[in-house]
């Protein structure tokens, strides 16, 4: 079973039909976000948010072992995690932008 935890700027999944949410307790405490299983096309999966459904977590608030044990709780076995990454110094410059 495949999940994806979507980083800054993807709380939700477009396209994606939900069959259902689940809002687990782990033994970590609560996952970042309720977890939501739906059908994209063929494929039945699960999303969860890493910041939160309103990205209300800062990276270091995210509580990552209860999002992986609730995961796996749901029988979870491959995750693919979408990122973001940059920087706060301005002076450096965005490589191949406009």
């Amino acid at each position: 079973m495949l999940a994806i935890i979507g980083g800054t700027g993807i709380y939700q999944f477009e396209g994606l039909d939900i069959i259902a949410e689940h809002l687990l307790e782990t033994p970590y405490g609560q996952p970042s976000a309720e977890i939501i299983e739906g059908q994209y096309g063929e494929l039945k999966l699960f999303f969860l948010a890493r910041h939160g459904s309103a990205h209300q977590l800062l990276p270091h608030e995210v509580n990552y072992r209860a999002n992986i044990w609730a995961l796996k709780s749901l029988g979870v076995t491959q995750i693919i995690g979408l990122s973001a990454t940059g920087s706060l110094q301005q002076e450096l410059e965005i490589q191949g932008g406009n």
